[in-house]
């Protein structure tokens, strides 16, 4: 059986619209997550891990819509305030998400909201449109880590982004093109 679907979100396009499978599709994208953020490479100059998570976050706002994607992050951020061991190094507890990434922890909230709404306004079947929504979401995550980070440690913005920023531009932006690559491959599969 076909699903007919005129969403602009591939997931509504690949799932019958349902509230199991809404569910099902929250549930996947906050398990992305979660495994995304064990993918750790630890910088000894900053507080700041690299992870795979802007990926997970990015490519499923794009492909779940606004309201699903935040939906995911914010269950993925109340797992690690009830102590759940979800965030990168198998972290979790209030301290843990209140630490020096808060800012970005609460920025994956937002950023898949808008890169939600901008990959409904934008289509996703171009690589350009979808790297676009991700170069925004990027910078919000960027501006509320850094900000945070700063705040936190008590140093400067500076400090911020020469500790939260600078280190991750090369791979966020490796990562912003291969997410950004994946959704219109798969609109081209799908033949929609």
């Amino acid at each position: 059986m076909s699903v007919i679907s005129t969403s602009p979100y591939i997931a509504d396009s690949l799932w019958s619209r349902s509230k199991v499978s809404t569910y099902i599709q929250i549930s996947l994208l906050t398990m992305l997550t979660i495994v995304s953020a064990q993918v750790v490479i630890p910088l000894p100059f900053t507080p700041i891990p690299i992870t795979l998570q802007t990926f997970a976050i990015l490519f499923g706002a794009a492909a779940l819509g606004p309201i699903k994607s935040t939906i995911a992050q914010t269950l993925y951020i109340l797992l690690a305030l009830i102590g759940f061991p979800v965030l990168a190094s198998d972290k979790g507890g209030f301290e843990a998400v209140f630490g020096a990434t808060a800012g970005y922890l609460f920025a994956f909230i937002l950023s898949s909201y808008v890169v939600g709404i901008l990959a409904k306004k934008f289509s996703t079947k171009l690589v350009i449109n979808v790297f676009i929504s991700y170069f925004a979401g990027t910078l919000l995550i960027y501006l509320l880590g850094a900000s945070w980070l700063s705040f936190y440690t008590g140093n400067g913005i500076i400090y911020g982004i020469e500790k939260g920023v600078l280190p991750f531009i090369i791979g966020d932006i490796l990562k912003a093109f291969l997410a950004a690559s994946l959704l219109p491959i798969t609109w081209r599969l799908i033949k929609k």
